[in-house]
């Protein structure tokens, strides 16, 4: 994945390695005035992440399915949220100035939050679910309920998103603590 960001340049323009740095190992949360309409759910760093650029066309309509988006497994907040488990999940474009979902959410006259950032590298935010951009294969993708989905894009390009997840049935619980 870095070896694919960097040979578009797009660190250059992308808020900095130091902001994708931060975005590779760190999960933001949602603070009680955040763009995410969840309690409090404090920022921390993660022990794994992984992430794909293939899961990422799950995030990206049919239109836009040309552009490169790597994505995270939604990083899970158990008994978090009023309607239950929270999933967090953050992203990466590559080559964001040029991408489709970025002329998109431009030629849709997407206004940019009002005071919320981007919390990687401190730029203007668009809303995704504003813009009528996030595809139901995204809520497959995260293991979400439909329409629980809020996702936000900044001017650099991260992706930041949350979710209400689907819970486990029984069957899936025990048999993922017998693989452990």
């Amino acid at each position: 994945m870095m070896l694919d960001l960097q040979s578009c340049g797009s660190h250059s323009v992308d808020g900095s390695w130091k902001a994708l740095g931060k975005l590779l190992i760190y999960c933001s949360g949602c603070s009680h005035r955040g763009v995410f309409n969840i309690t409090h759910i404090p920022g921390h760093f993660v022990y794994r992440t992984r992430f794909s650029r293939t899961s990422g066309k799950s995030f990206l309509i049919p239109q836009c399915r040309m552009d490169d988006l790597y994505v995270s497994d939604p990083c899970e907040h158990l008994d978090q949220g009023d309607d239950g488990d929270v999933g967090f999940f953050r992203g990466v474009f590559k080559s964001f100035p040029i991408s489709s979902v970025r002329k998109m959410l431009i030629d849709r006259q997407v206004i940019l939050h009002p005071t919320e950032v981007c919390p990687y590298c401190k730029a203007k935010l668009w809303n995704m679910l504003q813009a009528k951009m996030i595809p139901r294969s995204a809520c497959v993708r995260l293991g979400a309920y439909d329409d629980s989905i809020e996702c936000y894009v900044c001017l650099n390009g991260h992706m930041v998103g949350a979710c209400t997840l689907l819970p486990l049935s029984d069957s899936e619980e025990v048999s993922d603590v017998e693989q452990c």
